[in-house]
């Protein structure tokens, strides 16, 4: 599979997970399977992509300053690298993601593993992520992880959107990754080219997390930011006009209905953060943990737009929150 060339350069953060990698590389045990965890957007998948280019022998400086110009990055940017496979959702003939990753590409890495490398001492697979795998793929993963030929690497990347397999778990060393602090925010969107008059409103947006603020872009996004805003300023009265605004902005794209969930989540997540009673901060933190998931699982069942933000409304209108939304 093809790689963006924006998929490589500086990753900004996440110090003590390198240096963790870093260090496991020179200690002589090095473990074969590697397990990212953290929200999405937050550059997990940027840091797989240099954790690979290492073990294959490029960006000997060091795995933070690794870039297209490295002959390893080249080779896999290109597709062609033969000791390296990237596993993520296909495209159908749009080029829409489709909702899984076949289980046929999980097992073939048992073959891909199988045959000696031909540039150097590791092969590497980079699954990106286990939330798109369903249980089949999950459990055809058990197989290279309980059996790991000589020299083979296995990257796993996880959103958090799903649970993963204990058996999965135990069998990676894993490394959670957190957003980013607003400095290492500021420099992962200059890294990506993000212009300077948009940066105040991408981390508004979404953050400390990089990624998934660059994907909220385009006029239809700051449209249902907006009603979204309105709509949670009237959250009991969930037939009043702003809410049915709202509705209707986040049909025009999937940024929109994604900007939309991730302002409902934070409003719960400051909510449960703040509230006193422990039940109650115990609810509404479960609350949040299900608007996250709400996005994956719309997309996953082609979920209309408008009717998912209505399923979010609900849910917090249950609880009985009237936070502001930030």
């Amino acid at each position: 599979m093809e790689i963006e060339g924006a998929e490589f350069g500086i990753v900004a953060g996440h110090e003590a997970v390198k240096k963790t990698f870093l260090a496991a590389m020179t200690s002589g045990r090095f473990h074969h399977g590697w397990l990212l965890k953290g929200p999405r957007g937050i550059g997990k998948s940027r840091l797989a992509l240099q954790m690979a280019i290492r073990l294959l022998g490029g960006g000997q400086d060091a795995v933070l300053r690794t870039g297209v110009e490295d002959p390893v990055a080249r080779l896999l940017a290109a597709g062609s690298h033969p000791d390296f496979r990237m596993i993520r959702q296909p495209e159908d003939d749009k080029g829409k993601k489709k909702a899984e990753i076949p289980v046929e590409s999980v097992r073939e890495l048992a073959q891909f593993f199988s045959l000696r490398p031909a540039l150097g001492g590791r092969r590497v697979a980079i699954i990106d992520a286990l939330d798109e795998l369903n249980r089949f793929g999950a459990n055809a993963l058990l197989k290279p992880l309980e059996e790991p030929p000589p020299g083979a690497v296995l990257i796993l990347l996880s959103h958090g959107e799903r649970a993963v397999l204990p058996t999965i778990m135990s069998r990676c060393r894993v490394l959670p990754l957190s957003i980013l602090p607003e400095k290492e925010m500021r420099e992962a969107l200059g890294e990506t080219g993000a212009p300077a008059s948009r940066v105040e409103d991408l981390m508004r947006l979404a953050p400390g997390r990089p990624g998934r603020a660059l994907a909220f872009q385009g006029a239809e996004v700051e449209t249902a930011e907006k009603a979204v805003r309105a709509a949670l300023r009237s959250i009991n009265r969930l037939e009043s006009p702003a809410l049915q605004a709202a509705l209707s902005a986040v049909g025009k794209s999937d940024a929109a209905l994604g900007v939309s969930l991730d302002i409902l989540r934070r409003s719960v997540a400051r909510r449960a953060s703040s509230e006193t009673d422990p039940v109650l901060a115990g609810e509404f933190a479960a609350a949040a943990l299900d608007l996250g998931r709400l996005e994956a699982e719309a997309f996953e069942l082609h979920m209309d737009r408008a009717q998912t933000l209505a399923m979010a409304f609900g849910r917090i209108a249950r609880l009985g929150a009237s936070a502001g939304g930030g």
